[in-house]
């Protein structure tokens, strides 16, 4: 357990601007912030597309700068996220989509400052107390980590859509019946364990465009097309601006 602490001391040491190579990991953390920033914002680019982005800028970079570098252009893409979700209803990325459900129906009761606080506020007090807590319980869970198997994980999957259907508004078929339609898209593609293609319609569109489908349905283009696509027709139809309502004050949650 020592060892650990010790370990995480010293990587917050290497850093944090308390010497000259925390000084330089500091700086290019920063930069890789910003960086970060104006990536995550653009829907459909996630944390995975923006370290494939950098990977060509840190060849000459020791690995502390450059993980560092990595990791805050990494960390700021699900926050920057939330802007896009609340604003216009089209997640940066895939794991912002929830944040449409409530936040983007805010931003047309004219409250948009007040979700993106939310949000934002959020995502830094959970970024931190969650790095701390993860931290601290990597030596306590890892063996129990190691011993989660598929039972494990049909389990998780089964308590998932027992959330979808609890969250249904009191609608316990319809909330079924998302979770058994979002399971269906999720079985697209190949097979994680017999690398087999799945529901690739290969003899409708052709052996050359099924490609396309064995990496499955990406979460971020079905939720552009749920949310996103009906959203521009109805301002293109109607005209006027996202909020339907005068805009309040542009202070938010803290």
């Amino acid at each position: 357990m020592l060892e650990y602490l010790e370990a995480f001391v010293a990587g917050l040491y290497s850093i944090l601007p308390f010497s000259a190579q925390g000084q330089q990991s500091f700086l290019f953390m920063m930069i890789g912030m910003a960086i970060g920033f104006v990536v995550g914002i653009l829907p459909g680019l996630g944390g995975a597309t923006t370290l494939a982005l950098m990977l060509p800028f840190i060849y000459n970079m020791d690995p502390t700068t450059a993980f560092a570098f990595l990791l805050g252009s990494n960390a700021v893409t699900a926050t920057t996220g939330d802007i896009t979700s609340v604003l216009f209803g089209v997640p940066g990325e895939g794991i912002t989509a929830a944040t449409i459900v409530d936040g983007h129906p805010m931003a047309k009761k004219g409250e948009a400052g007040r979700a993106l606080g939310a949000a934002l506020m959020s995502s830094l007090v959970g970024a931190i107390f969650g790095a701390f807590a993860l931290a601290l319980a990597i030596p306590l869970v890892s063996p129990l980590v190691l011993s989660i198997g598929s039972a494990e994980f049909f389990m998780l999957a089964l308590l998932g859509i027992t959330f979808v259907a609890s969250l249904s508004g009191g609608n316990l078929a319809k909330g079924l019946i998302a979770g058994g339609l979002g399971l269906v898209l999720a079985m697209v593609g190949l097979d994680p364990i017999d690398s087999i293609p799945r529901f690739t319609l290969e003899p409708i569109l052709g052996e050359e465009h099924a490609l396309h489908l064995w990496d499955g349905i990406e979460l971020v283009a079905v939720t552009v097309g749920l949310f996103a696509i009906p959203e521009i027709i109805d301002l293109a139809v109607k005209g006027g601006s996202i909020a339907h309502e005068n805009q309040g004050k542009l202070g938010g949650v803290m």
